[in-house]
């Protein structure tokens, strides 16, 4: 499913980077149901360079990630809440220096402030971690709520979706005062907050924007599937597909793989940049992967660098986080 937020990510570059292509670095949660030897949902933390780079699997160990719900990059990390492992897993882009915390039923997080808030929709309540904490205890925030899933946390206010039968998207103070109900009718696995905006996608295939208020609610792309996931850019709106359809060679029609499209920040010019593992045997159960939420890690275009080293005195890529279905 997020996020927003820039980050510095120290890295050498060779003269010849700067005269790149720029290019967004996606990282996208992904599950499938395995039969054989037995019956079990296997989950990974996936990575690309779009477009045109070919996918790897940044983590594969069933002992950190089997049910990833979305995945999100904020505050330099990977973050995703594990529904299957009840926990909450962060690692750095490369893979090291793994963290956990153990929230029974997390569905989705975000952190601000120093704070893991955490969505845990069968318990209708948001938690909140102090991450200074070697181990932290999670305090609640909001209690009695409708399926709460999505969040987004901003300086000032905790946003977050209500899914289900509540279809509405919330908003409250840090502390958990004043919460009122921004949009209604809404069934949204995953939304963010940036630019003045709030951006978000809809389990019927709508990606929309409203102000932050809630006003001014407009539909910016459609017939997409069922989406769960968002990740917003400067320019960029990244978001992921559940499943897509798919036409078997024999002529049939079925729910596929997930997938990730790219669309400009009005909503044209959508395009498939990711599509996760769908081998199709006719001899066995169709059992294509499906795609959870997505991040994006973004590099700024040649002259972007530019101003950073005269700024700086340092060689960097700025990196945004995003949303973690």
């Amino acid at each position: 499913m997020k996020k927003r937020g820039r980050h510095l990510l120290a890295l050498a570059l060779s003269c010849s980077s700067f005269a790149a292509v720029a290019a967004d670095q996606l990282v996208w949660s992904e599950t499938y149901q395995q039969f054989l030897p037995r019956f079990a949902t296997i989950g990974s933390i996936n990575s690309a360079s779009v477009p045109g780079g070919a996918s790897s699997a940044l983590v594969t160990d069933q002992t950190r990630v089997k049910g990833p719900n979305g995945v999100e990059f904020v505050g330099d990390r990977l973050w995703w809440p594990d529904q299957q492992l009840n926990r909450v897993v962060s690692m750095l882009p490369d893979g090291s220096s793994f963290k956990t915390y153990n929230v029974a039923g997390a569905y989705d997080i975000d952190v601000q402030g120093g704070m893991l808030y955490v969505t845990r929709q069968n318990s209708g309540d948001i938690l909140r971690l102090d991450l200074s904490l070697n181990f932290p205890p999670a305090a609640t925030v909001l209690s009695g709520l409708s399926s709460p899933f999505a969040i987004d946390v901003t300086a000032d206010s905790v946003f977050w979706s209500q899914v289900g039968t509540s279809n509405r998207l919330m908003r409250s103070n840090l502390d958990g005062s004043g919460a009122h109900t921004l949009l209604t009718g809404v069934n949204s696995y995953d939304f963010e907050v940036t630019g003045g905006y709030i951006y978000l996608t809809t389990t019927d295939g709508f990606v929309k924007r409203a102000n932050l208020d809630g006003s001014g609610l407009t539909t910016l792309a459609s017939g997409l599937g069922f989406l769960n996931g968002v990740d917003v850019t400067d320019d960029t709106i990244y978001v992921s597909a559940l499943q897509g359809l798919f036409t078997t060679p024999q002529g049939n029609t079925t729910q596929g793989a997930g997938r990730i499209v790219r669309m400009a920040l009005d909503g044209s010019d959508a395009v498939e940049v990711i599509r996760a593992q769908q081998d199709f045997d006719p001899n066995l159960p169709f059992n294509p992967s499906q795609v959870r939420g997505v991040a994006v890690l973004a590099v700024p275009e040649p002259s972007a660098y530019a101003m950073l080293l005269a700024g700086l005195g340092l060689t960097g890529l700025a990196a945004r986080r995003r949303r973690c279905g």
